[in-house]
């Protein structure tokens, strides 16, 4: 098994992932996906934890963070 190092992400970067895990780790969120993992504000915990199982995107803007979902989960095949 490969370790990834969290990676913060710079202003105006965005990070996209599907969503398989939240951790925190020295006072930060990790929210880790199948091949990154990034290093997030505490604050986005709850909004995140109902995205697991989907795909997201994270932008780090100057004075925040956003978040956007890819996959729809109504238009999900079960």
């Amino acid at each position: 098994m490969t370790i990834f190092e969290a990676h913060r992400l710079i202003p105006w970067e965005e990070g996209t992932l599907p969503l398989n895990n939240l951790t925190e780790e020295n006072g930060t969120l990790i929210a880790s996906g199948d091949r990154i993992r990034l290093c997030l504000p505490l604050d986005m915990k709850a909004d995140l934890a109902k995205c697991l199982g989907l795909k997201i995107c994270i932008l780090r803007t100057d004075c925040d963070y956003r978040m956007r979902i890819l996959d729809d989960p109504c238009l999900r095949k079960e």
